[in-house]
């Protein structure tokens, strides 16, 4: 529902201003500092919110006053702070309210429940920007507006975190609970989001205030080095791609378990440990340049089969426990489930983020990736319900159930990935260099948070044949090379 235009005789300033003011800077209130009690940082993401709110506010009402401003600066800046802001919350509801409610009852679901209903205005403000704002006064006015409701609405959604829940989170955790909590708050972000995010954040903050959070992370982040560099890379405000790539190489690297002359890494082992390494030390020579260099973006392939075989296995133990009846390990079967889901979700955003737009920008799986993920869900919410009945779970519709879910996935993902592999592909292959291929390849990666691409990569890696696996990982090193040449 569009924000309602002024009365004849209100005047443009009734449709510009915020309900009510902005409340002061957080940072200004807090007690103590992020170094001492980590949880205070989100004092300084609120700082930053509040900065942003107010310059987008205020280029808003320039432009339906004065006709001043770029329209589509503006509208970049507005779907910036949006995909931010969004990112900032789903951590939120992700990893700091489920810890908070686990200590105090009552508390977190009502700012998991705003969180939705800022989305609604998010969803009005990035239809506006779809409109011909530059050439109609009562959508700038609109504009205006709106992005004055969101101001008030995030504001007071803010202060009141600050004035009830931030003070719990000090009070109810310690500090190695607050760093821990901090730190998967940061994973749950997407890496390529956390590359603009902290950037943008160290621009926000006094020099004081940017102090006190590098303190606050130098203690939080893991020890390994490289890992370091890149977060404290970021926090200086350098939003490069070789430094996300170096968070993808990390990982690859330590997935892979191998040592390379040409950026070696020191760091202790992230994932996993040398002797469970799948191919162990890989000497890094020119010879395997010739393999990557084929075709890159087949690699692809690599993610279909392992997304493959992985459903494949999930469909036999839904048969198993159906011909058994033996639900006894359903929630390590929750647990594997969700971990696919979340590798089809992630890699179906990087398909429509990166890879689709840059091969055809009209070409399409959008609802294709939608009904997957229903379905996904509905699986999901069939294993609860199953969990919940307990000894009741052995009736027969649940086991009918449960196969007809895991055809269904099965079924849909197949038929998907068939139309990007007859579709996309040979096209991408025409199209593309092998450099920009693998570009591709590794801004598909940088979409996962940090947490789940932790993950990922091993279990890619395991799925891999020797060579494939040697090729993937020639591939990654190649594009970081370029890009840092």
């Amino acid at each position: 529902m569009a924000t309602p235009t002024p009365m004849a005789g209100e005047g443009t300033l009734a449709a510009v201003m915020p309900l009510s003011p902005p409340p002061p800077a957080a940072a200004e209130a807090a007690a103590g500092s992020a170094a001492e009690a980590p949880m205070l940082i989100f004092l300084y993401f609120h700082k930053a919110i509040r900065a942003e709110l107010e310059g987008l506010h205020g280029a808003a009402v320039r432009l339906a006053t004065e006709r001043a401003g770029d329209v589509g600066a503006l509208a970049e800046r507005c779907r910036f702070f949006v995909n931010i802001y969004k990112h900032h919350c789903d951590a939120e509801d992700a990893v700091i309210f489920p810890a908070l409610d686990i200590r105090v009852k009552n508390v977190a679901g009502t700012y998991s429940l705003e969180h939705k209903g800022e989305n609604d205005l998010f969803t009005q403000l990035l239809a506006l920007l779809q409109l011909d704002i530059q050439n109609d006064d009562a959508l700038r006015r609109e504009l205006a507006s709106c992005t004055g409701a969101i101001q008030t609405c995030l504001t007071q959604h803010m202060s009141k975190e600050e004035e009830q829940v931030f003070p719990l989170l000090t009070k109810k955790f310690s500090y190695e609970e607050q760093s821990d909590l901090v730190w998967q708050f940061l994973c749950n972000i997407p890496v390529n989001m956390l590359a603009e995010f902290l950037p943008w954040l160290s621009t926000s903050v006094s020099s004081d205030e940017h102090q006190d959070i590098r303190n606050c992370l130098f203690k939080i982040v893991p020890e390994e080095k490289l890992l370091k560099q890149v977060v404290f890379t970021w926090i200086e405000g350098k939003a490069t791609r070789e430094v996300a790539q170096s968070v993808v190489s990390d990982n690859l690297e330590r997935s892979h378990c191998c040592k390379d002359a040409s950026f070696v890494i020191q760091a202790e082992k992230l994932i996993y440990p040398l002797e469970q390494s799948k191919v162990g030390h890989i000497k890094h020579t020119e010879s395997n340049v010739g393999q990557a260099d084929r075709h890159p973006i087949d690699e692809i392939l690599y993610w279909h089969n392992a997304i493959r075989k992985e459903l494949n296995d999930i469909a036999e133990e839904t048969r198993r426990m159906q011909q058994s009846g033996d639900f006894a390990d359903i929630s390590a079967f929750n647990a594997r489930l969700q971990f696919i889901a979340d590798v089809c979700i992630f890699h179906s955003i990087a398909e429509d983020q990166v890879v689709f737009p840059a091969v055809n920008s009209e070409l399409s799986f959008v609802l294709e990736h939608a009904e997957e993920e229903r379905r996904f869900n509905n699986f999901r919410c069939l294993i609860q319900q199953i969990q919940m009945a307990g000894a009741k779970s052995t009736a027969a519709e649940f086991y009918s159930e449960l196969c007809s879910h895991a055809d269904q996935i099965m079924e849909a993902i197949e038929k998907h990935f068939c139309n990007e592999e007859t579709k996309v592909l040979p096209q991408a292959r025409v199209l593309f260099s092998p450099e920009k291929q693998r570009e591709l390849l590794y801004r598909s990666l940088c979409v996962m948070p940090l947490k789940l691409l932790e993950r990922v990569l091993p279990w890619l890696v395991s799925k891999l044949s020797d060579e494939e696996a040697s090729s993937f990982l020639q591939n990654m090193r190649l594009c970081r090379c370029c890009s840092s040449s």
